[in-house]
């Protein structure tokens, strides 16, 4: 597996990150400053006008982190003189802002104010002022001052930004290119792996993990805003869409995997409330994408996108609760899916914590702790997928083992059954035939001698039972009756042939058996009927016998019930049981199931279910 080589690549490739990243540290120079509107009716002249009255508050930190809020921001920049001689760049660090208007102003006393920029989630990628998956806008040296008005209301923000310069932002955006690239073929060969081992299983968990592992690269791909940039850049609609959409759709997928990965029974406590929020997930998913504009549904939309994050945490106390109870029955799967979960949420949380302004971290963990985590969790759990199909295969090979040893056993007892069938017909052709042929033969050597007309016609007689008892005997071997008329006259005939003799009762009770079938499946039932009636009466030394014929829509049902010496005492007697053998291979060739049941001290009972379609 290739999977550690671009792992090992992408750790080469990072280190030259840190020293690039190290260099891109913020001007300790520019000042910010922010007003939040929660009327939401501010123009830009009158924020600006708020800012030069002292109305607006500072900012310690380069990040505006309100959170869920109802409101619209405005921000101020000031730079001073010594930075305005640079190619500078204003960066906000969140791809997912609906709008920003940047306004540049060279006089703090500017009455009309048109926005140079107008940009966001809410319109094509094309108005962005830098062709970059955040935001990011060229500054000019002249001016010191710029306002921007920041709108994500009814929704979570969190806004960090910092001042570079062209070269750096070009020499990030190739950095990011590249390791976007790698981390992004990675999960792609994750996804193609998963697909490969489904495919080969038709195990539906190796579907649920190709699934999971496309929908949180997807995931991935949208908030970093390279879905936008790349994959989606001319819609309004779905850009502020895609990550709740795809993160409900990960809660979905990655609930299949959970209970397939791990085998989670029905009866677990945690089976159904997994089950109820999946559901409930894919019910969020229908409401993300229906085709509205949520925010004029004001506070409504503030609730969903709260009922989202509640729905993450209860979905990370069913995953703790399902794992724990797992690994307490001692299953190895579930603790390899502990490990490679903590390791993502290790990643996951780190990356959140920056972006929330609670911690500096290095560029590679900043901006990228999201992708390592998913990339260590897939591998992780890849291999113990990987464990799991190849166990799979051992299993696969047993099982293939044992049915070649079944059909080994299902080839002799045919070939012993084969045996024993022309051993019966020799010895027929022997006693039978042979006999009578001897007498005539003496016959026709007397008449030779004297012409008896008593002699003459007792020798025709005899030449008549000669031909009539090879004619049974061709037909016990072919039964033509089948071919001309069908399954059911054949029986019938069975039947009334073994009739004849007095000394026994054969009963048929027939239902169905008149469309037509594949020939060679008749043939073999009626070998199977035959052998029942005639070893009930040969071998279980039965009077009376039972014979039920039932066609149903998929199979047929055979029961014989004679009132023979039972099952228990002739299956002892190898030459007895040999007929037993003889009619089981057959219903396993047909790939029926048979049943022999024994009513003591006497009787017997055979039930035979045979699929039409064998």
């Amino acid at each position: 597996m290739n999977l550690k080589w671009y792992f090992l690549f992408c750790i080469a490739i990072l280190q030259s990150v840190t020293v690039i990243a190290r260099s891109s540290g913020q001007n300790p120079g520019p000042k910010y400053y922010y007003l939040e509107d929660s009327t939401r009716s501010l123009r830009a002249d009158q924020a600006l006008k708020a800012y030069v009255n002292g109305h607006f508050s500072p900012l310690s930190t380069g990040a505006l982190n309100p959170g869920f809020t109802n409101s619209d921001y405005w921000l101020v920049l000031e730079l001073d003189s010594n930075y305005r001689k640079e190619q500078g760049v204003f960066v906000i660090d969140n791809a997912h802002i609906n709008e920003i208007q940047a306004y540049y102003l060279d006089s703090l006393h500017e009455e009309a104010l048109t926005p140079r920029y107008v940009t966001g989630d809410f319109h094509p990628f094309a108005q962005r002022p830098i062709q970059y998956n955040t935001f990011a806008f060229p500054l000019r040296q002249k001016t010191t001052t710029y306002l921007f008005k920041i709108d994500k209301h009814f929704e979570s923000l969190q806004a960090p930004f910092y001042l570079t310069n062209y070269a750096r932002l070009l020499a990030s955006v190739a950095t990011e290119e590249l390791l976007n690239g790698i981390f992004t073929g990675i999960l792609i060969l994750i996804v193609l792996f998963g697909l490969f081992l489904f495919l080969n299983t038709r195990e539906k968990v190796y579907l649920y993990y190709a699934g999971y592992v496309l929908v949180i690269t997807l995931w991935i791909l949208s908030n970093k805003g390279i879905g936008f940039h790349y994959l989606w850049p001319n819609s309004h609609f779905f850009p502020s869409r895609a990550r709740p959409l795809f993160a409900m759709l990960n809660i979905v997928l990655m609930i299949g995997f959970l209970q397939s990965f791990i085998q989670q029974p029905r009866k677990s406590w945690f089976f159904i409330p997994l089950k109820i929020l999946q559901y409930f997930a894919l019910i969020i998913c229908l409401v993300i994408i229906c085709p509205v504009e949520y925010t004029r549904f004001g506070q409504y939309s503030n609730y969903v996108q709260h009922t989202m994050s509640l729905s993450t945490l209860a979905l990370v106390a069913l995953f703790l609760g399902s794992i724990v109870e797992k690994i307490k029955q001692g299953s190895r799967p579930a603790l390899l899916y502990l490990v490679a979960t903590v390791v993502l949420l290790c990643f996951a949380m780190l990356e959140s914590l920056y972006h929330l302004g609670k911690v500096n971290l290095p560029y590679l963990l900043a901006h990228y702790g999201m992708f390592i985590g998913v990339v260590l969790e897939m591998v992780i759990i890849t291999l113990g997928l990987t464990m799991r199909f190849n166990q799979y295969r051992k299993e696969k090979l047993v099982l293939l083992e044992e049915l070649n040893q079944q059909q080994a056993k299902l080839t002799d007892t045919i070939v012993a059954v084969q045996e024993q069938e022309r051993k019966e017909i020799a010895d027929r052709l022997h006693d039978e035939i042979g006999a009578m042929l001897s007498v005539a033969s003496l016959q026709i050597d007397s008449l030779s001698q004297s012409m008896d007309i008593q002699k003459l016609y007792h020798t025709r007689s005899m030449m008549n039972e000669i031909s009539n008892t090879v004619r049974n005997i061709s037909h016990q071997l072919t039964p033509i009756v089948i071919e001309k008329y069908g399954l059911r006259k054949a029986i019938t005939d069975l039947v009334d042939n073994t009739n004849l003799p007095s000394n026994f009762k054969v009963e048929a009770i027939i239902i169905g058996l008149e469309e037509p079938m594949p020939l060679q499946f008749q043939f073999t039932v009626y070998r199977i009927i035959q052998e029942l009636v005639q070893n009930a009466i040969k071998h279980a030394k039965a009077k009376n016998v039972l014979l039920q014929v039932v066609e149903h829509e998929d199979a047929i049902n055979i029961e014989v019930t004679d009132n023979g010496q039972g099952v228990a005492d002739f299956e002892n007697k190898k030459e007895d049981a040999l007929f037993l053998r003889s009619v089981r291979a057959k219903v396993a060739y047909l790939h029926g199931i048979m049943e022999t049941n024994s009513s003591q001290p006497s009787g017997m009972s055979i039930l035979i279910e045979i699929p039409k379609n064998y």
